[in-house]
């Protein structure tokens, strides 16, 4: 009986990744079940593990739905707009109109694209795979003239690349050169700054920086320009290496971005 029943809580815990609500109830049901039939602690231990992988899944699928909700709905609106006045003949399928159009549908697949990479990096980051690295090695494979110190640590390698080539992304787009890259220690913490010498960032848009879609410059918008999940991405890895991130800007004179993670 009792293996009948793990089996059954085993596919719902893959299928309540998808449906998580109704899955969510019925292994419950299943873990209580299974505990009483074994009286096992390993099994009551395993249940409270599908339960938890449930409500991580939970947040991570509720804050990409509020994430697509207020990013897709401005694009959507304009194309479905111009597409009832052309089928209303209100107004002209010009080329002017038509190339709208397909900026429209372009910034679309971009920002599905982005939320898909998102979701990816929040899966990864379940699972890290964390082995002693040199920090300054890692740091020049990003950025090849990176100076400063020796520092170990304990990190996903992978990840941290990740981190580096979103920060050097964002100092390419928004920035100007030289873009300046040095390590070094603090008592329990290995620092990765990353300065660029552009535009700067506004007092008033330094606390959303690392927010979801958030672009200081709204004109951002155009085709060079991400969808601005590129420093959320920086900091959910970052934190969940037990370390931090931040920014430092002088408006006119560019911005630093500071990633400390902690030393082996």
């Amino acid at each position: 009986m009792k293996h009948v029943l793990l089996g059954l809580t085993l596919v719902l815990s893959v299928l309540g990744i998808i449906f998580y609500s109704n899955m969510m109830h019925l292994a419950c049901i299943l873990s209580l079940l299974m505990a009483l039939t074994s009286g096992a602690a390993f099994t009551y231990s395993l249940s409270r593990q599908y339960m938890h992988q449930f409500r991580m899944q939970e947040e991570i699928r509720k804050r990409i739905t509020a994430d697509v909700a207020h990013e897709l709905r401005t694009p959507l609106a304009s194309v479905a707009l111009n597409l009832e006045a052309f089928a209303e003949g209100s107004l002209e399928p010009t080329r002017e109109q038509l190339s709208k159009c397909i900026d429209d549908i372009d910034r679309l697949s971009r920002l599905v694209a982005d939320m898909e990479r998102l979701a990816l990096t929040e899966s990864r980051l379940r699972s890290l795979d964390r082995e002693p690295t040199e920090l300054l090695d890692l740091v020049r494979v990003v950025f090849h003239r990176a100076t400063g110190s020796s520092a170990m640590v304990n990190v996903d390698r992978d990840r941290i690349i990740e981190v580096l080539e979103n920060l050097r992304s964002n100092a390419e787009k928004y920035g100007a050169d030289p873009i300046e890259v040095e390590v070094h220690n603090e008592r329990r913490h290995a620092v990765i700054t990353v300065r660029d010498h552009g535009e700067g960032i506004a007092p008033e848009d330094l606390p959303h920086v690392f927010e979801r879609f958030y672009r200081a410059d709204k004109s951002r918008n155009s085709a060079q320009a991400g969808s601005g999940i590129g420093l959320a991405i920086v900091q959910e890895i970052v934190e969940a290496h037990s370390g931090d991130v931040r920014v430092e800007s002088d408006p006119g004179k560019g911005c630093t971005f500071i990633v400390r993670l902690p030393k082996r």
